[in-house]
Formats: structure tokens, sequence, C-alpha cells
């Protein structure tokens, strides 16, 4: 019997340390990595989004192409505080993306603006601005296991030491 516990708690810690692992890769998975020294901010008619993502150029770090994957119908790009010709050019438009050019080692922030007429729900002021997708589930299952964990083997201390 008292293997059988044991081995069950040891499936409830594992499991419960795993649950957390899995929040952590995910909040880091989630955050856009760029080789520029540029902080790129991203908004829909001004407001934080989720909706618009972006990547830099691989070979070329001054090189940033810009998507727009909301509902609304994306109507122009404006880079705010950037002006064009001096801090960048634009290489390209395609559909929903943007890709543009830093100029002269501009290493200011970067604020791009999607400019979207009926840009929907998702569009909102600091919609999944500084959180991780989901995690929150994961996080408190994996303590809820540990807490009931921790509370199996504290039962069964107290009844091996009432024996």
């Amino acid at each position: 019997m008292k293997k059988l516990i044991s081995i069950l708690l040891s499936v409830v810690m594992l499991v419960s340390v795993g649950a957390v692992s899995v929040s952590a890769f995910a909040a880091v998975e989630s955050q856009e990595t760029t080789k520029t020294s540029s902080k790129i901010t991203v908004e829909v008619n001004g407001n934080t989004t989720k909706d618009v993502s972006y990547k830099t150029d691989p070979d070329d770090p001054a090189k940033i192409t810009f998507t727009y994957d909301g509902k609304g119908t994306l109507e122009g790009w404006d880079f705010e505080g950037l002006v064009e010709g001096v801090d960048y050019q634009i290489v390209s438009e395609d559909g929903n993306s943007i890709t543009i050019e830093l100029l002269n080692g501009f290493d200011g922030d970067i604020v791009a603006n999607a400019l979207v007429k009926d840009a929907g729900e998702g569009s909102g002021k600091g919609s999944g601005k500084g959180k991780s997708p989901k995690t929150g589930a994961a996080t408190a299952t994996g303590l809820a296991a540990a807490g009931a964990g921790a509370a199996i083997l504290l039962a069964l201390r107290k009844r091996e030491d009432a024996e």
C-alpha cells in the first residue's frame, strides 16, 4: 500500500512540475526576438495589439516586415516618430504586410501603427500586452496538484506517527 501511494504521489508531483514548466516556456516563446537594438511596439489605430506581428530579415536586421492579421480592412501604415527617407524607407508592400528598412543606423524605438477600418474587438488598448498565451490554467492546475500531493504526504506522515 505504501509503495502504491509513493508512486501515486511521485506522479502527482511530476505532473505539477511539468505544468509549471510548460507555463514558463510558453511565456518565453510568445516574445518576438529581433536583432535590432530598437524597441518595437505594434498597434492598430493607436492601440497596442496582438493583431500585428513582425519579424526581422535574418540576413539584414535593418529590414523588418510587419503583418496585420486582424479582421478589419488595412488602409495603411504609420510609423510614429520616424521620417520616411530619413529614418526608414519602404522596401515593399504586399497585401497586409509591409517591409521597411531602417536607414543611417537608426536604433531608436519603432512604433508600427496599422491604420484599420472596422478593426473589431481584438484591437483594444492593451489587448494582450505583456500576457503569455493561455498559461494561467496550467499554472493553477500545477499548483493545485502540488498542494494535493503535499496534503497526501502530510496525512501519510501523521498516520505513520500515530501507528
